[in-house]
């Protein structure tokens, strides 16, 4: 039970630090609505390739982040995992579409620390 306990108490620590230096987020793109699943599972798997292909700052004007300044966006990064889906609906007209759902997760580093680096490099000193 001591080893249960050491080793959940170790995974909270690591989980707690990480979250002080990188933020995660996931976001759904919307396909164009097309006449078949094919189509639409084809416009989505080409729109996460291309994704997939864009540097942090690229990604950043896409995503929905708090990210403020450029290091911040440049830090972006697609998690492994990211899929597609197809939503079927019917349009105003009465026909039925399709729309591709791209799915992705994200993370990037925060600069809260270097905001709040109080070292004492930044200090002059008198001899």
């Amino acid at each position: 039970m001591k080893t249960i306990t050491t080793i959940l108490l170790g995974a909270s620590a690591i989980m707690l630090s990480a979250s002080a230096f990188a933020n995660v987020g996931s976001q759904t793109f919307k396909t164009e609505a097309v006449d078949s699943k094919d189509a639409a599972y084809s416009l989505g798997l080409g729109q996460l390739q291309k994704l997939k292909s864009e540097s942090g700052y690229q990604l950043s004007k896409h995503l929905s982040t708090p990210a403020d300044t450029y290091k911040e966006k440049n830090s972006i990064k697609l998690n492994d995992g990211a899929y597609v889906t197809v939503q079927e609906s019917m349009n105003e007209q009465g026909n039925i579409v399709y729309t591709g759902l791209v799915n992705v997760t994200y993370h990037y580093k925060n600069d809260y620390n270097e905001h709040n680096d109080h070292s004492d490099h930044n200090h002059i000193h008198q001899d």
